[in-house]
């Protein structure tokens, strides 16, 4: 017979035996009663699936090895027992024969449950659990390895100064870091892993792999589930083979096998040894560092301490220039509060061992202590730089040993790493710069003009055009600097800087505004350099006015007739003149002015090189506008620049950093930041094209190049569509009207800098209802920012309003109709109150709305 003391030995172990036959529980301890909140009497006799709460795929492990009747490890499984709420356990089973019958013996122990934070994070449905973990077939990845605790305190800072949200990178559990992305779907979970690899791998040597396990929270699923799921879809990945078929014996096959052994539950493996070190860990990790205030932060460090069970006193030792220690911040544990006290208030046999410890003990041992002493120290070193040492003195009633509360290694390279970010503590211990991935490209302040790019000689063809008095046609896509190749042959004529004159002839809302316009500039312009941009979009009678007052230097409207100013004239087209005579319309007596001496800008896609030197000067001004310092950009980050096509060009290329600017206050960006983190491998080499022979492409046909190209309106219509449907998909509601109307009025606001007035004509309203907006548009910012289904659409809009001349209705009106008719199309299974909500209105606006758009 078993009785309750049969595995009294195995306390903390919940233990069933399982019928092999019925399939039934008939025997459990204790903890197993505990553990499933039920009595054992009425556990006994359920079947183990109804006694653990499991079905459906969760089951499958247990239920095969079960019937089987082998022995199994099991893999952390998630348990539902009823009234006890979702726990994560893992075990043991294997066969005993028991009273002459066949019975399975199921040991199972605790891992989390969802009252434990650092295993259930809040999530939101849509968002996505990574779980990160570093494994070694070469080397044993012990939980509790010094040199793997330091690694993953390093990868920790490297996640958080990437990810957006540093609160969503949680503290290592032995070899495994777990990160919640934000609404995001698995195939953008993908793509932000890869550039999170990617900008990782170099903080691992020799055989060391970093695996990323990802899984999505649907509606209804716990974050205790989430997790189990990516924990193991990251085992999966640890497990599989690396191709070999045949292998001889090694000497190394112990310690892989060990390794193997070790990261067995991922991270759930430490969760039940080290739950008291995790939480001082923690809660150290919730400290804010600031460099400008270091007494403080090691104060509410020494207070953190005091609060362990066991400690009376603490001090923070600083390695001085003569390699002695000098105290900088020590405390003293009382009733109500830890209280700051000076080197002399501190226990005789703290003062004492601190006094004998020298450099050579700290650089090889983590912790010094002595049996005789209720004092001990504890190294703070990062690596080989040693920055001082933590002393602590316990109370007599402490006990000693393992019973003491002590900061484990990771604890301690926390520490150390905080501290070297402090002038006092870097210059005291010699310590470099935080170890990133790869050293970050500095930012290129002393860049001027178009940062050595020729443009496909385009610069030189402007130096050469400097010297002669003709109309300058300068022909490029959008956003490709034109613009700057106006300035290159406006400086070249050695004139004043502010004697360029803009002109941008998409604000010109009526025939009679751009002649008005135009006639003012014309009669002002003597020693000036005249740019008109797009000037094909005036009034055909504008056009013609200011082609005749170019073609003859005779100035319209004057009596008696005088000759035009001294000024050079240039015009900034985006495409061939021929072209926009045909489709575009220009007027072909203008497209005659101008047609002589054309200079042609190449898209930035042609011009691979000037890509990340112009990407660093647009971050230096941008970070300028801000007053913030920024490093520059990640290595993957120039990666994925240099593989991007850049359809917007430079324009393009500006949203994306001032975008990603807006969205983190790191000191780099990363391709996650820019939104471009599309065919990174895990090394951050861009995804090789497919090798043709040399024969084999001389005899190909070359397919013909579509000549169609989608207009900025057309692009956003479909990114619009797109991320309708991401939405959708996510089963989420989100108010993308409101940020439609949002982006336009920020971008037109942009457009025209401080001129209110001029935005409040673009916008067709009034200057005062700018204002009375701009608190609510300013207050959706962050939730518009970090959703990655919004960037293409916010790009596009701030690009679509950059080129656009003023319209006939409203800029909201017309795009608001774009994204109304998607919501027509793809939203027939949600309820009108939910196209509302999408759409950022109330039912009875949205019906109205909607009558409108259905008349039209």
């Amino acid at each position: 017979m078993i009785g309750e003391n049969y595995f009294q030995e195995m306390s903390e172990a919940a233990v069933l035996f399982l019928d092999r036959n019925s399939e039934k529980v008939y025997f459990c301890n204790p903890a197993a009663a505990a553990m499933l909140g039920r009595p054992a009497k009425k556990i006994q006799g359920l079947g183990w699936r109804d006694a653990l709460g499991v079905s459906g795929e969760t089951e499958l492990p247990l239920a095969g090895a079960v019937r089987s009747g082998f022995r199994a490890a099991l893999s952390p499984m998630l348990l539902h027992p009823s009234g006890v709420g979702d726990l994560v356990a893992g075990g043991y089973l294997f066969p005993q024969l028991q009273d002459g019958r066949e019975a399975m013996v199921l040991l199972l122990f605790s891992l989390a449950s969802g009252q434990d934070r650092q295993f259930a994070p809040d999530l939101g449905t849509g968002d996505v659990v990574a779980v990160l973990g570093i494994d070694d077939p070469d080397y044993v990845t012990l939980p509790d390895n010094a040199d793997i605790a330091r690694l993953m305190i390093d990868i920790r800072f490297s996640l958080q100064q990437i990810v957006p949200s540093p609160d969503d990178v949680g503290m290592p559990v032995g070899s495994t870091i777990p990160i919640v992305l934000r609404d995001t779907t698995i195939d953008q979970g993908q793509d932000i892993s890869r550039a999170l690899l990617s900008h990782l791998t170099p903080l691992v040597d020799g055989g060391a792999r970093i695996r990323i396990g990802l899984a999505q929270c649907h509606e209804g699923d716990s974050p205790l589930a989430v997790l189990i799921a990516a924990n193991n879809a990251l085992l999966r990945l640890q497990r599989v083979a690396s191709g070999e078929l045949i292998a001889a014996a090694s000497e190394r096959d112990c310690q892989s096998l060990a390794a193997g052994a070790a990261g067995a539950e991922g991270i759930f493996g430490q969760a039940y040894s080290g739950h008291g070190s995790q939480a001082f860990l923690a809660s150290l990790a919730t400290l804010a560092a600031d460099p400008q205030h270091a007494p403080d932060y090691l104060w509410r460090v020494i207070a953190l301490i005091l609060d362990q069970p066991g400690v009376f006193a603490a001090a923070f030792y600083r390695r001085r220039f003569d390699d002695g220690f000098e105290c900088v911040s020590a405390g003293l544990a009382a009733d109500s509060a830890a209280t700051p006290a000076s080197e002399k208030q501190l226990p005789r046999e703290l003062r004492q061992l601190a006094r004998k410890i020298d450099s050579a003990q700290l650089r090889k041992l983590d912790v010094i202590a002595s049996a005789k002493s209720p004092a001990t120290v504890f190294s703070l070193r990062r690596y080989e730089h040693l920055l001082g040492f933590i002393a602590l003195q316990y109370d007599k009633e402490a006990g000693t040993g393992s019973a003491r509360f002590s900061p484990n290694v990771s604890a301690l390279h926390h520490l150390a790493t905080q501290l070297s970010s402090f002038a006092d503590w870097r210059q005291a211990g010699d310590v470099p710069e935080l170890p990133q991935v790869a050293a970050p490209r500095p930012v290129e302040e002393r860049i001027d003009g178009y940062v050595g790019d020729n443009m496909e000689g385009a610069i030189d063809q402007a130096i050469f055009l400097s010297r002669l008095d003709v109309p300058v046609a300068i022909i490029g896509p959008r956003g490709t600097g034109k613009l700057y190749v106006a300035k290159v042959i406006h400086q070249e004529t050695g004139a004043e800087p502010d004697q360029l004159v803009s002109v941008d002839c998409r604000e010109f809302r009526s025939r009679k505004d751009a002649l008005n316009r135009i006639a003012r500039v014309l009669e002002r312009s003597a020693g000036k350099t005249l740019v008109f941009k797009s000037p094909h979009l005036m009034n055909p009678d504008a056009q013609l006015k200011l082609a005749r007052q170019i073609g003859s230097r005779v100035l319209a409207d004057t009596s008696p007739p005088r000759y035009l100013p001294a000024a050079r004239i240039i015009a900034l087209f985006p495409d061939n003149l021929e072209y926009l005579v045909r489709h575009g319309g220009l007027n072909d007596r203008l497209a005659s002015v101008f047609a002589a001496y054309p200079i042609r800008v190449p898209p930035i896609k042609d011009r691979k090189r000037a890509v990340l030197r112009w990407a660093h000067k647009i971050l230096a001004q941008e970070a300028s506008r801000r007053d913030r310092r920024v490093i520059g950009f990640t290595p993957d980050a120039e990666q994925a620049m240099l593989q991007h096509d850049w359809p917007g060009n430079i324009s393009e290329m500006r949203q994306c950093i001032v975008s990603a600017l807006d969205k983190t206050e790191k000191e780099w960006l990363t391709p996650v930041d820019l939104g471009i983190f599309k065919g990174l491998s895990a090394t951050g080499s861009g995804v090789p094209g497919q090798k043709r022979a040399y024969l084999q492409v001389l005899v190909e046909t070359q397919p013909e190049e579509e000549a169609y190209s989608p207009t900025t309106l057309e692009e956003l219509g479909v990114a619009l569509g797109e991320a309708l449907h991401s939405l959708l998909q996510l089963e989420a509601i989100k108010p993308l009207g409101a940020w439609l109307d949002d982006e336009v009025i920020l971008a037109v606001c942009e457009r025209f800098r401080d001129n209110m007035r001029a935005a409040a004509d673009f916008l067709q309203t009034k200057p005062r209802n700018i204002g009375r907006w701009m608190p609510k548009v300013l207050s959706r910012d962050h939730e518009r920012s970090a959703s990655s289904l919004w960037q293409t659409p916010r790009r596009l809009i701030r690009q679509w309003v950059r080129e656009a001349a003023p319209t006939t209705q409203p800029p909201q009106q017309l795009l608001e109709a774009l994204l109304l008719s998607h919501v027509v199309n793809q939203c027939q299974g949600l309820s009108v109150a939910d196209r509302a909500r999408i759409m950022g209105v109330s039912t009875p606006t949205y019906h109205k709305r909607l009558q409108e758009f259905l008349e039209q």
